[in-house]
């Protein structure tokens, strides 16, 4: 039982796996980003390295606290006269700042003893009343006693704690990663674009060089320059198979090409696919030309040949068979590299895909205008 079990998980994780695998290899390094901030931020700053406050003022307090404490301070003030400790209790002596509101917005200390006065019967401070208003009622004839002057311009400008150069050492160090972060992601577009091209100038060196190229592989057609040549696999349970290729000529875009699906069967996952289209995007001409590649049980069931007329010319599937997409300047051949089908039960013999191979070459036509181009 706990075999059957096991045997199930592995069988969920690895459709899982499969499904997730086209957006991991499109997105892989802004996934990869978007992950590494989220361990950072929770993992690190909110689990192992959490931020701890110290050195707080009075000022900083939850109402209740805030107002016993000035009642506290208020009686003690009265009791001692001592103006420099009530400064001190309150954090007046501190350097003036944005991080102490009592020093950082005027007026907001006459606030707190005022809220602490209307409070006093709810937090049962009402014998501590008399200090509260003598202490506020000092206040408004003295602003001397708690409100004490302004630090000179170059002494506020040392009072940097280690804490904020931290802090700004961090900003900095964010912003940093941030930049790189971007920096990756947009050479992973643009490299990714190009992944697994040939391009013409690659293969006129291997010319040049002696040695000799593939058979039947780029001269298929006399007087044509082939540009991009790569295989992309489909796997049964890749349901999100759709590969596509730029078609370039140094810095200029000519075109896309690419394969994907086309046609599936019955219900559930993963699909069955049936058939695949092959198309070609032209830009000197603004136009897609598409051709389906069908299995056996697609290209002679009737009704299912008939849905798939539309989408263009149907060829049926079988190893080394190929077929030609052509524009008004490119050229791309498809070929089948290695096909095998799928078994089900409730589906007909050969009408489904397990495993299939394609390889896809691009060529540019051969015209005075790409020669130019070339040449130049």
């Amino acid at each position: 039982m706990f075999d059957n079990l096991l045997a199930k998980v592995f069988t969920i994780f690895a459709q899982v796996m499969v499904k997730f695998q086209p957006i991991w290899d499109r997105y892989k390094a802004l996934i990869g980003l978007v992950v590494g901030i989220l361990i950072g931020w929770f993992a690190l700053g909110y689990w192992l390295f959490p931020v701890e406050w110290i050195n707080a003022t009075p000022g900083h307090l939850r109402e209740d606290y805030r107002s016993a404490y000035l009642a506290f301070s208020a009686d003690e003030f009265f009791r001692t006269g001592d103006v420099d400790l009530l400064q001190k209790r309150l954090g007046l002596n501190l350097p003036k700042s944005k991080h102490v509101p009592w020093l950082a917005e005027e007026g907001l200390l006459d606030e707190s003893l005022q809220t602490a006065i209307d409070t006093a019967p709810a937090y049962r401070l009402e014998g501590y009343l008399p200090s509260l208003t003598g202490l506020q009622q000092i206040s408004g004839q003295d602003q001397g006693i708690l409100s004490p002057g302004e630090m000179p311009a170059e002494e506020e400008a040392t009072t940097a704690t280690p804490a904020s150069r931290l802090l700004r050492i961090v900003a900095i160090v964010g912003l940093v990663l941030l930049a790189a972060g971007a920096i990756g992601i947009v050479w992973y577009l643009l490299a990714g674009r190009n992944k697994g091209a040939t391009t013409a100038e690659e293969l006129r060196t291997t010319e040049t060089s002696g040695l000799p190229l593939p058979p039947d592989e780029y001269d298929v057609i006399e007087g044509d320059r082939p540009v991009k040549s790569f295989s992309t696999p489909y796997v049964l349970g890749d349901d999100y198979f759709d590969p596509s290729f730029s078609i370039e000529m140094g810095s200029e875009f000519l075109g896309e090409c690419g394969i994907g699906i086309s046609e599936t069967l019955g219900a559930g996952d993963p699909k069955k696919v049936t058939a695949f289209e092959a198309w070609l995007f032209d830009k000197s001409d603004i136009r897609t030309v598409t051709k389906v590649l069908a299995t056996r049980y697609a290209f002679e069931e009737p009704d299912l040949h008939e849905k798939l007329e539309p989408k263009g010319d149907i060829v049926m599937m079988r190893p080394g068979e190929e077929i030609v997409l052509e524009t008004t300047k490119l050229r791309v051949r498809a070929r089948i590299k290695e096909l095998d089908y799928a078994q089900g039960a409730s589906l007909p013999a050969n009408s489904f895909v397990q495993r299939v191979n394609f390889e896809i070459t691009a060529w540019v036509k051969n015209s005075d205008e790409i020669v130019a181009f070339e040449e130049s």
